[in-house]
């Protein structure tokens, strides 16, 4: 087993010249470390420490670390999330393969604006329902989440999903047993020896989980059918917005869908059929069904994303063109209006047009009573 002793931080600082005052950067990882001393105390000014691959069961004495960014705790013992809520500059933690299992506790992180990414892969908290969902609510500053970005539609389910199941997360019984440690010697860390073999294989078990969700063929879902008018039933569970434009040169109908800029497109599938068009969100399982104003063709569909607006286009060829609204262009005409405009002329009593007229017609002729030129 190996402390953190001030000697051991000058002896891992030699970047900096063995200075721990002005230390930013250190990296303890894979040192057999079970117990977190004095780093607070000797590094205040520390912003990246990494502490990865140790026997570490508790988080503490970070609490003076206001300037630490990054922190990383991946493959420890911690198990229970604590004594990080006064790291207000944290943008990067990383909690990989650790043994936490109450996923409530990190409501705590949620004053910490400045956290963006958030690693949890490999703890058994994913095996509780709605923790993904839980995160993203209580920490709203978050970005990403186990390396996946986290989008409004993300923020919008999520809220959804804790408002609706609040009584439910709050009656989860998580498990509270602590794995027996001491039953370990200082020579067997882990079962694999190499800590990047762990790190691959909660990233692995995290993919697959994922990729097996992928796999499952997915229903095509029915139409909902109003009984009383006879006609689809249109719903918005998506929230986006919508309108519909007619294009009577081509005869076609386009359906417009207000998607975030920011959202995959392919993470939306669209299903077109004569009468109705229902858009389906392949993370959550939203719909959106809108009743179509004129019927069309199923296989004449098109689809155009537009990157600057994240507007989804939807080109439907109608069954009657002839229903569009025509509209009538008319010729243009020109009309040119000649306007002759007076001539006036300003003095200092005003505008006078009979001046300026008499001035004209005076104009080449000579005075009557000018005297004869002398020879």
């Amino acid at each position: 087993m190996v402390r953190i002793t001030p000697e051991l931080l000058r002896k891992r600082s030699e970047h900096n010249e063995g200075v721990l005052s002005t230390l930013e950067e250190i990296a303890l990882h894979q040192f057999k470390i079970r117990q977190i001393e004095v780093i607070d105390e000797c590094c205040p000014r520390l912003q990246i420490l990494l502490l990865q691959s140790n026997k570490i069961r508790r988080i503490e004495n970070l609490k003076r670390l206001r300037e630490l960014k990054y922190l990383n705790l991946a493959l420890n013992r911690i198990t229970k999330l604590e004594n990080l809520e006064t790291l207000e500059s944290l943008e990067k933690l990383d909690l990989t393969a650790n043994q936490i299992h109450n996923y409530r506790d990190f409501r705590s992180l949620s004053g910490l604006t400045r956290l963006r990414e958030l690693f949890v892969m490999g703890n058994p908290l994913q095996q509780y329902p709605y923790w993904r969902e839980f995160l993203i609510v209580v920490i709203p500053s978050l970005a990403a989440l186990d390396g996946r970005a986290i989008t409004r539609e993300d923020r919008i389910m999520a809220s959804d999903v804790c408002r609706n199941h609040r009584e439910e997360i709050a009656a989860i019984a998580f498990d509270a047993k602590v794995p027996d440690w001491e039953a370990e010697s200082d020579n067997s860390d882990y079962e694999d020896r190499d800590a990047s073999v762990k790190i691959k294989r909660a990233a692995e078990e995290t993919a697959k989980g994922a990729y097996d969700a992928r796999s499952v063929p997915r229903e095509r879902p029915s139409r909902t059918i109003n009984p009383e008018l006879g006609r689809v039933q249109q719903y918005n569970e998506l929230g986006f917005k919508f309108w519909f434009d007619e294009l009577p040169r081509t005869g076609e109908l386009v359906c417009c869908v207000a998607l975030p800029v920011h959202l995959p497109t392919d993470s939306v599938d669209v299903d077109v059929d004569a009468v109705s068009i229902l858009l389906v969100s392949k993370e959550s399982g939203r719909q959106m069904q809108l009743a179509l104003p004129h019927e069309v063709y199923m296989e004449r569909v098109r689809c155009v994303r537009v990157k600057a607006t994240g507007v989804l286009k939807i080109y439907m060829k109608v069954l009657f063109p002839e229903r569009l609204r025509q509209y009538e262009i008319r010729p243009v005409t020109e009309t040119k209006t000649i306007t002759v405009l007076e001539s006036v002329v300003s003095t200092q009593y005003g505008t006078s047009k009979a001046a300026y007229e008499q001035d004209e017609e005076d104009e080449g002729s000579l005075p009557s009573d000018l005297p004869d030129l002398l020879g």
